[in-house]
C-alpha cells in the first residue's frame, strides 16, 4: 500500500483552512448585527451620523444586512437671529427715568 501521509495532510489542512474562514466571516457578521441590535437600542450611538432608526436596516435576500443611508435633512428657510442681552444692565436712558 502506498504512504498517503502527504496526500491526506494536504486535503485535511485544506479543509481545516476552509472551516476557518467560514468561521472567520461569521463572527464577523456576528458582530455586524450586534452593533446594530446596540445602535437601534440606544439613540446616542451613530451611524453615518444619525441615530439608527429601524426603517434604516434592510435585510438582503441572502440575509445580509445592509445599512440604508440616512433620510435628507430639511431645507432651512428662515434664519433667526436673536438680540443680544443686555445682562440685566440697564442703560442710562432708562436709569434717568427712573429718579
Amino acid at each position: 500500500m502506498a504512504d498517503l501521509t502527504q496526500y491526506l495532510t494536504a486535503k485535511y489542512n485544506k479543509m481545516i483552512g476552509e472551516i476557518s474562514a467560514d468561521l472567520g466571516k461569521t463572527a464577523d457578521d456576528l458582530a455586524n448585527v450586534q452593533n446594530i441590535i446596540k445602535a437601534l437600542k440606544n439613540p446616542d450611538m451613530l451611524i453615518n451620523g444619525v441615530s439608527l432608526t429601524l426603517d434604516m436596516v434592510q435585510i438582503m435576500e441572502n440575509g445580509d444586512i445592509r445599512i440604508l443611508p440616512p433620510p435628507p435633512a430639511p431645507a432651512i428657510t428662515e434664519v433667526c437671529v436673536k438680540e443680544p442681552e443686555k445682562n440685566g444692565k440697564k442703560d442710562s436712558k432708562e436709569l434717568a427715568n427712573v429718579s
